[in-house]
Order: C-alpha cells, then structure tokens, then sequence
C-alpha cells in the first residue's frame, strides 16, 4: 500500500527519527511545511497535508487536519504544491560561460554558479556524466558535508571514449580517457577508481560522422566489466538501435539517449528487460537543434530568460544559431521510443544533456523535459516520477531521494500551481528546500545571480 493512503486511513502521522546517536529530538528542531498539496513523487494521488522536517530529513508525513508538533517552526504553504525536487539525470557542467563553449570554462567557480542555476530552477540532484575535471570530487565531498548549499553531486568524473572520435575534443571533453587497448582500458579504470566516481560513462557511437570511427565493442564491454567489479554502474551515450542492443547484451545499466535511427522492437526490449537496463531519452537535446529558430511562446517567458546567460539570447537569435534538420526526424523518433519502452515497462527517467552546448539550458532544459514527455504521451504523473523517483531508482539514490517520504532527505519542490493539471506548472515555483532549508524563493538567503 502506498504510504499516503496508509497516512490518510490512519489519520495522523508517521514518524522516522534520523538523528545521530546521542543527537537530541527536541521539537525546536522541526520545521512543517503545512497545509500544500503533496506530490509524493511514487505516483500515488495527491493528498493535502503537511510534511515534518527534521535535521534535514522528511520526519513526517502527515495528513490534512494533523495539529503539527509542539514548538516547530511552521510556514504555511496552502494553496501550494509540494513535490520532490528534480533529479536531473543526465548534465554537464562548466563547458559553458555565456555564449562561449570549452574545456577553458570548465573552473570551480563556473560550475558552482551553473549548480546554484540549477537549484534555484528546483533540482536537488545533478549526475554529470563524464567531462568533468577533477575538482569535482572535492566539491562533490564538501557538498555531502553540508560545506556547500548546492544540490546533490553525482559524478562520473572522465568517462571512456574514442580515440580522435566521440565526444569531441572540441567540444570541451578534454578529460576522457581514450583507451585504444584492453590494457589501457584497465590502467586508465585505475585511475577513475581512485577518483572515486558515482557512475562510469562511456561513448560507443559515432555522433553521425561517418569518418571517425565507433568505439571496439571488446573495449566498451572491458568498461562494463571493470565498473561492475566496482560496484557502479556504466551510462552509455548511443544513437543507433544495433549499438543498443549489442551494449544491453552486454550488460550496460542505462541509455543516457535515446535510440533514433529506428523504432525500438521487441528484442531490444527483451534484452533491456532481461539485464535491467534503463533509458533517459534526452528529448531536449535533440529539439535544441532547432527549435529556436521556430521562436515558441515559452522563448518569451520569464523562466526561459531568466536561465539564460548574458549573450546566449543574442546568440540563439543568431546565424551562430545553425539548425540541424536531422533533429526533426530524430526528435519524432525519440519520442516515440521513449513511450514504447515505457509502455513495455523499462525504467525511462528524465535527462537532457544540459550544459554540453550553448542552446541546452541548463535548469529550463529538465522543466520542458518533462513537457516534451507529456507530448510524447506521458501522463503529468508519468512525466513527475521519471524526473523524481523513477531517476533516483535509476540512479541508485532511491533510499535517499526521489519521494516525499518518512526517513528521506527533504529536497522539496513547492509550487505556485498544480503540475498534475498542467505539466508547465512545474515552473511556477514559489521556493526550493534542499536538506530542509530553503535555498531559492520565498524564505530563502539571497542565491547568486545567473
């Protein structure tokens, strides 16, 4: 039973102390968030009520008409709605400054101000998958000590790529290893390892250029092979149905794109099925390439503009601004199989690959990522949990985020409006609580400015 229809037929609370040994339990503690309407992110329907904070921690869950805790802090949320902040499954950070592109911006300082856009845009968790430089660990650290009010870093430090073929060097991937023998394959694991990285990823296709060359299936299955000795799991960066099936025989944990070329069958499914793979369609990448020249209505939305950088309208507004025609096609098929694999019961979370180019905009890509979902067929609940709770069973933090329940960290979304009734709502936010704090909205310290 879902735990708010166990909270509504109990009528009152459940508790779950999270304090350290030895740790008081006083009541001036607590904060309650009271009144809203909760969106646990499980999928179960909403219920009005409050949510108890404790050191950080959802300690409560409480249904509507439940008096809150003697002496706790309360702040009224009615005609709100809560929900768990955003996972954004699949990033990059500091390749971007501005207009401008390249490893050169990838500084401490870039990627701090890129993590506070994200979080005043309402995600808690970033995975960045691969580019990053090795400063990240030491901020990945500090943030779980709570040293810096950031979401939560998750890193695959330098992914596996090709040698003069993807990702581009040029692209500001200077950091990826390219091994071209299972040897090296195995001294440059080494080195991750030490790194101690949440996740491995690694680069199999050509990026549609036929001229360079695809990696050696032998060495990305040696990449499988040693993370799995490591206990992590392996993302990999795909375009093509035949590279999907052949990474999901081998035992790859998740597509960080979606396949494009054709339709999804019922091979590929079984395979995804039968090793547990799990799919993050990155609908936005493909529909960067060339929706701005089509100036939508939401380019003209406060939210939009507000999560550019200085330059970047000027330069989507520009002939920098270069459309690719393929993304159409791709965008359509993309979407499609994302619903197909959904339908059929794969695991498909929420990513965009923000942040790996100028025209991905990092905190607005994941709220049209869930709209793009919706439009592929995905209910405004389905859309809710792949950005929530289906990335954080997919990610593997699923005991820690993800949902609005008793004994999780409190990284909560409240809303100005209900997403469920229409999914843009998810951009009316009115403040974002990480760890039980607020960090951008009402109620919270002033954050930096884009």
């Amino acid at each position: 039973m879902r735990i708010h229809k166990l909270l509504a037929a109990m009528a009152g609370a459940v508790s779950f102390a999270m304090a350290a040994p030895g740790m008081a339990q006083s009541s001036s503690q607590l904060t309650v968030l009271q009144g809203g309407r909760i969106i646990d992110g499980n999928g179960g329907a909403p219920m009005d009520g409050n949510i108890v904070i404790r050191n950080g921690r959802i300690d409560a869950v409480q249904s509507k008409g439940v008096q809150p805790p003697s002496g706790a802090k309360v702040v009224d949320v009615r005609g709100k709605t809560l929900m768990p902040a955003l996972i954004a499954g699949h990033a990059h950070l500091g390749i971007t400054n501005g207009a401008t592109s390249g490893a050169a911006n990838i500084t401490e300082a870039n990627v701090t101000r890129q993590l506070q856009k994200y979080m005043r845009h309402g995600i808690g968790t970033v995975a960045v998958f691969g580019t990053d430089h090795d400063f990240i660990f030491k901020m990945r650290d500090e943030q779980r000590a709570g040293q810096l009010t950031l979401p939560t870093i998750l890193t695959a430090g330098h992914g596996f790529g090709v040698k003069d073929g993807a990702p581009p060097i040029a692209m500001g991937m200077d950091r990826v290893y390219r091994p071209t023998t299972i040897a090296a394959v195995r001294e440059d694991f080494k080195k991750l390892v030490a790194l101690k990285p949440d996740l491995v990823k690694v680069w199999v296709d050509d990026f549609g250029d036929k001229k360079t060359s695809k990696m050696d299936p032998a060495l990305y299955r040696e990449v499988i092979q040693q993370a799995h000795q490591h206990g992590l799991k392996v993302a990999a960066h795909v375009y093509y149905l035949e590279d999907a099936k052949r990474l999901a025989r081998d035992g790859v944990d998740l597509f960080g794109h979606s396949v494009r070329d054709k339709p999804v069958d019922a091979e590929l499914i079984a395979l995804m099925k039968k090793n547990n793979v799990a799919y993050i369609p990155t609908l936005d990448l493909d529909e960067a390439f060339f929706v701005y020249a089509d100036k939508p209505d939401w380019m003209q939305q406060p939210f939009f503009k507000g999560a550019l950088d200085a330059g970047v309208w000027e330069w989507l507004n520009s002939p920098n601004y270069k459309v690719k025609e393929v993304s159409k096609k791709d965008l359509a098929m993309a979407k499609s199989n994302a619903l197909a694999l959904h339908k059929a019961g794969i695991k498909v979370g929420l990513g965009t690959d923000s942040g790996a180019t100028i025209p991905r905009i990092q905190g607005f890509a994941e709220h049209r990522e869930l709209e793009l979902l919706t439009i592929a067929g995905f209910t405004p609940m389905q859309a809710l949990q792949a950005g929530t709770s289906v990335n954080a069973a997919i990610l593997g933090i699923d005991k820690e985020r993800g949902s609005l329940v008793a004994g999780k960290q409190a990284d909560i979304l409240v809303l100005d409006a209900n997403p469920l009734e229409d999914i843009r709502n998810t951009r009316k936010i009115h403040s974002v609580w990480l760890r039980g704090v607020p960090v951008a909205g009402e109620g919270s310290a002033a954050t930096a400015a884009p």
